[in-house]
């Protein structure tokens, strides 16, 4: 058995030269990874969302809560990035907190991240499949009512959904050729995503009205501007199957920040042009409830749209299904690789350089998810795996700047072990080299390290202070009560000095390939931004959560414990091992059938 202790130890990068080996094919540029985030960001939901908020929440100032959303989302963008360049290892958030917070924390925050992929992947499977079978007058839903019948079970589906097991099997196959294979074909369908919002915009421009806009531009006031902008926030959601990917981009320290902002801005600026288009076109008021985009057009005399929209959304949808079932492998194989899970999900195929059994077992997962149950029920479990993943990234950016060494890679002016990444034909990409610390006056030291930990930890806690008086105490904001007056100063005040605390503390200076600016600014408005839409979530959703969590602590203290690649590094069994690298280890443990001792 194993000790508590080592529950809580973290995955060191000790060498940089081993920093940029793996099983995986390092062969994604930035073209190929922008294409991925992008095909993943934007989907289907282009169609339904802009239309709904636009009616009900914002009016024409749609495209104002796209901009708000989208900054939102360019604070956690940016973290992500910095992680990505330090740490270019798939799984993302969950390589990144297995170095600075933890086993137990990786694990917990990994095994969030599967459920929200998988059932993502689930829930845009049968959105297809309805959206396919409609094309036939739901054919298929009716054959497969007649021969099998219906389920009257509360939770499960009206009938077993069989097109959606076929689908996400065939983006499975698709995605076991190989990466580059699978890049190539994300590419061509991520192309015909976004040439029919192209033609929406141009033919939005052509039949605009003015008037709709000047007239009544934010009919719902800011507050129908912030409502729309948090729920418009999710449709940006998706970029971090960037950094999932991080260990088959050949030149990550390049590659990954100019991937990710390039991602939002593409997201944006596609947002933003079809909710402008559909939103001077048509009276905000008088948009239909189904179909909003190729009606108006109809109605404009342009009935073609509709299957350019057709077209846009299907090819949306196979994409979303395709980024998440490549984020989904690369998490569980990530998280098997480091024996947090069954050691054979992290098996590689040698010939095509993918997780062929992470890949093959998460398909079967999700298909089944897909085949009997309400995914729908469930998709606002979508949102906490994000959100958390969001805070836990900023939090991390925060700790590690203020830290005396550096976790990763780091850019230097000249290479002085000489270490450079795999790819420095491609991209142009600089040498990558290990940290040297420098004994310059402004580096952190242990003392000041320790003051920015504990600075973090109150502003955090004073962040969650905030959040629930804003949204269980807002009543008592409105009337005035001094109760709530008082703890608004104080919360107020503590954000403040811990925050000015932070400003004067010294950050490690020593060069990145990509640092996230404005710290401590940014990551903290970040932090404070994605706890507020946390406690939106349903106490429905955190109860389903809860059983998800149940269910992987169990894995993870019945198996992974006992067979954690770097618990056994770190084990007195292990001697030989502490200094070595994880992936070092993991082959030198594939015969280590006899659990440790404490």
């Amino acid at each position: 058995m194993a000790s508590w202790r080592e529950t809580f130890s973290r995955k060191k990068f000790r060498d940089p030269k081993t920093m940029m080996v793996t099983q995986l094919n390092r062969c994604l540029g930035i073209f190929d990874l922008t294409l991925l985030g992008v095909g993943i960001t934007i989907g289907a939901g282009l169609y339904v969302l802009t239309p709904e908020i636009a009616r009900k929440f914002t009016g024409p100032s749609v495209v104002v809560s796209y901009f708000i959303a989208a900054s939102a989302s360019v604070l956690a963008g940016l973290c992500y990035a910095e992680f990505g360049c330090r740490v270019p290892k798939a799984g993302s958030v969950y390589a990144y907190s297995y170095s600075i917070m933890g086993e137990l924390c990786a694990f917990i925050i990994g095994w969030d991240l599967i459920l929200e992929y998988s059932i993502g992947l689930s829930s845009v499977a049968k959105a297809t499949s309805s959206y396919l079978d409609a094309l036939f007058d739901d054919r298929i839903k009716n054959l497969t009512i007649s021969a099998i019948g219906e389920i009257h079970v509360k939770g499960f589906a009206q009938y077993p959904d069989l097109l959606s097991v076929v689908l996400i099997f065939g983006i499975a196959l698709i995605s076991l050729i190989g990466m580059k294979e699978t890049s190539r074909f994300n590419t061509l369908v991520t192309v015909l995503t976004m040439l029919p919002i192209i033609v929406i915009v141009f033919a939005g421009l052509y039949y605009a009205d003015i008037k709709n806009w000047t007239d009544d531009f934010a009919p719902y006031g800011a507050s129908g501007i912030l409502t729309g902008a948090g729920t418009l926030f999710y449709a940006f959601v998706g970029f971090d199957v960037i950094a999932t990917t991080a260990e088959e981009v050949r030149n990550p320290g390049r590659t990954i920040p100019i991937s990710i902002v390039l991602t939002l801005v593409i997201a944006f600026m596609a947002y933003f042009g079809a909710s402008a288009a559909l939103t001077l076109a048509w009276p905000y008021a008088t948009l239909p409830e189904r179909a909003a985009f190729s009606t108006v057009f109809e109605w404009k005399g342009a009935p073609w749209a509709k299957y350019m929209i057709s077209i846009g959304a299907i090819c949306g949808l196979i994409t979303s299904m395709l980024g998440c079932l490549v984020a989904l492998s690369r998490m569980v194989y990530a998280i098997a690789n480091d024996g947090l899970l069954f050691k054979f999900l992290g098996k590689v195929n040698q010939r095509t350089e993918v997780p062929q059994n992470a890949t093959i077992m998460t398909a079967v997962f999700c298909s089944l998810l897909a085949f009997i149950f309400d995914i729908y029920q469930l998709a606002e479990m979508l949102s906490i795996g994000t959100l958390l993943a969001y805070t836990l990234v900023a939090l991390c950016v925060l700790v590690l700047r203020y830290q005396p060494d550096v976790v990763g890679l780091t850019k230097l002016s000249s290479a002085r072990d000489g270490v450079a990444s795999e790819a420095d034909n491609d991209d142009t990409p600089g040498e990558e080299s290990p940290l040297i610390t420098t004994n310059n006056a402004s580096q952190p030291t242990a003392t000041t390290n320790s003051k920015a930990r504990f600075a973090i930890g109150v502003n955090t806690f004073a962040c969650i202070a905030l959040v629930v008086i804003l949204r269980w105490g807002s009543s008592a904001l409105e009337k005035a009560q001094w109760w709530a007056i008082i703890l608004i100063i104080l919360i107020g005040f503590t954000l403040v000095g811990s925050a000015v605390l932070l400003t004067q503390l010294p950050q490690n200076n020593t060069p990145l390939a990509f640092k996230v600016p404005g710290v401590p600014v940014i990551p903290l408005l970040s932090t404070f931004v994605n706890l507020l839409l946390i406690s939106q979530l349903s106490y429905l959703t955190w109860l389903r959560f809860a059983v998800w969590l149940v269910i992987g602590l169990t894995i993870y203290l019945t198996y992974g414990v006992r067979h954690s690649v770097e618990g056994k590094r770190n084990s007195q069994d292990w001697p030989d091992l502490r200094n070595t690298e994880p992936e070092i280890c993991l082959q030198k443990s594939q015969d280590y059938s006899e659990p440790r001792k404490e």
